[in-house]
């Protein structure tokens, strides 16, 4: 999807393939193709998933940034920045966001009014009220509000992913109570992951993760308010109600409980205490 007939700078194309293509689980665009599950809709459920992966991708490029977390590892190599340099990071970050949402807006085999709605609901996802201001409270803090970690970290993560099973609804024409299910799958997921990401970032090794670790220790996150314990709790909690959901959202199941169990492998130390009393299989 990077080749074009269109000329674009040699560079900036390799710092965009650095970014994307390089390294990554790829969990959001997997999981986006499950959540559709008919196959029917598997080829443009696949470049919708690309599509995330890139806006996904852009967002990781700017956090990166000096002027942000000031990275230098991500996904086992140095951060595209370093790799590029700060410009052309900027410029390919924007290139990934633009050409998702073009990727989304022209996918072959979905109607007008479906594609249009999905470009929607994936822009107003990462803009000034979903991702970009989740980093921007965590960067700087709001003053005069009520928003606690976890609503930050809705924000900064989650809304993604329930911008994902909104569109996944979309794309499959899901009934009503489907569409309650997949949302409700989403927001525990979008919010296992957030506190899988706070508590990794305290407790793992660098060379566990294939990124910097540590760059959130003077920042508001659940290890810094409640602790390692009370963060991995609610890891193991969201996770747990993540898989008590999907029996009622119409999907293929045990792949989406492959990816669950995937995760939870991610850090051998998150949850061990509980896993034997609450089982992430449901």
């Amino acid at each position: 999807m990077l080749v074009s007939d269109d000329y674009a700078p040699a560079h900036l194309l390799s710092a965009m393939s650095h970014a994307l293509l390089d390294g990554g689980k790829r969990f959001r665009p997997l999981i986006f193709v499950m959540m559709v599950s008919r196959e029917d809709c598997l080829d443009a459920s696949i470049d919708i998933g690309c599509a995330v992966e890139m806006v996904h991708t852009a967002s990781l490029i700017l956090d990166d940034l000096p002027c942000m977390d000031d990275a230098e590892l991500r996904r086992e190599k140095p951060t595209t920045h370093r790799a590029f340099g700060q410009a052309t990071a900027i410029l390919a970050a924007i290139s990934l966001l633009t050409l998702g949402i073009r990727v989304l807006s022209t996918v072959n085999g979905v109607t007008d009014t479906s594609r249009a709605r999905m470009a929607a609901i994936l822009s107003h996802a990462v803009g000034h009220t979903g991702l970009a201001a989740g980093q921007e409270i965590d960067l700087r803090g709001v003053s005069g509000t009520s928003l606690d970690v976890e609503q930050k970290n809705w924000l900064k993560t989650g809304r993604l992913f329930a911008a994902m099973a909104e569109m996944a609804s979309t794309l499959s024409s899901r009934p009503i109570h489907q569409q309650t299910a997949l949302t409700e799958f989403a927001f525990h997921l979008g919010s296992a992951f957030q506190a899988l990401d706070d508590l990794v970032d305290a407790i793992a090794a660098t060379s566990a993760l294939g990124k910097d670790v540590g760059k959130d220790t003077d920042r508001d996150t659940m290890v810094t308010k409640s602790g390692e314990a009370a963060t991995r709790r609610t890891y193991i909690d969201y996770l747990h109600a993540a898989n008590l959901a999907l029996p009622r959202c119409g999907v293929e199941e045990e792949p989406i409980r492959f990816m669950l169990r995937s995760i939870h492998k991610m850090v051998p130390t998150v949850g061990r205490e509980r896993a034997a009393k609450q089982p992430i299989e449901g």
